[in-house]
C-alpha cells in the first residue's frame, strides 16, 4: 500500500486520513504539507488504497485531487461513492489542485455530489503544475496548444495551505 503516516509530537488525540490522487506529484506534495500542519496521527493514502481504510477510526477525513480536463480522477469518485455514508458521518474537508482557479466553484460542483459539498467544513484550492512532457502523445499535443508552446505552467499556491488547515482546526474546536 502506498501510504505515508505522519505522527506529530503534539497530542496524539486526533487521527486524520488524507486520501488523494496525483499524477504529476503536486497534489501529493499538498497532501503531505497539510499532514505536517495537523496535530496527531495523519495517514496519507492514494485513492485506490483508501477503499481499504475503515473510516470510523478517523476523526477527520480530507480528500484531495488534481483536476484533469475539468474532472477529478475516477479513483476519487469511486472512493467517495463507496464510502459516502461513512464520509457524511465524519468531519470532512476537500481540496483541489489545478491551474484554473477561476473555475474552482464549477469544478467542485461538477465533481462532487451536493451532500458531500454541503457536509465539507472546508474546501481548498492550491494551484497546480502542468508539465507537458509528463503526458502521453495526444494530451501532450493538446497541452502544447493550450500553453502556446510552453513546456510548463506553474501556479503553485502552497501558501494557501496553512489558512486551510487553520480553518479546519477552528471548525473542529467548535465541535
Amino acid at each position: 500500500m502506498n501510504s505515508v503516516t505522519i505522527n506529530s509530537d503534539k497530542e496524539m488525540k486526533m487521527k486524520t486520513l488524507i486520501v488523494y490522487e496525483s499524477r504529476q506529484g503536486y497534489t501529493h506534495t499538498c497532501a503531505k504539507e497539510i499532514g505536517s500542519l495537523l496535530e496527531g496521527s495523519v495517514v496519507i493514502v492514494k485513492a485506490k488504497d483508501g477503499y481499504k481504510e475503515v473510516l470510523e477510526q478517523y476523526d477527520l477525513i480530507i480528500i484531495g485531487s488534481a483536476i484533469y480536463a475539468g474532472r477529478v480522477p475516477s479513483s476519487i469518485k469511486k472512493f467517495y461513492k463507496r464510502k459516502m455514508e461513512d464520509l457524511l458521518q465524519r468531519p470532512l474537508a476537500l481540496f483541489m489542485c489545478g491551474t484554473g482557479i477561476e473555475l474552482k466553484d464549477t469544478y467542485y460542483s461538477k465533481n462532487y455530489p451536493v451532500p458531500l459539498l454541503d457536509h465539507a467544513m472546508q474546501k481548498g484550492w492550491f494551484g497546480g503544475v502542468i508539465i507537458v512532457d509528463k503526458h502521453k502523445n495526444v494530451t501532450k499535443f493538446i497541452l502544447s496548444r493550450i500553453l502556446k508552446g510552453e513546456k510548463e505552467k506553474h501556479v503553485e499556491k502552497l501558501e494557501d495551505i496553512p489558512p486551510f488547515v487553520d480553518a479546519i482546526k477552528k471548525h473542529l474546536q467548535k465541535r
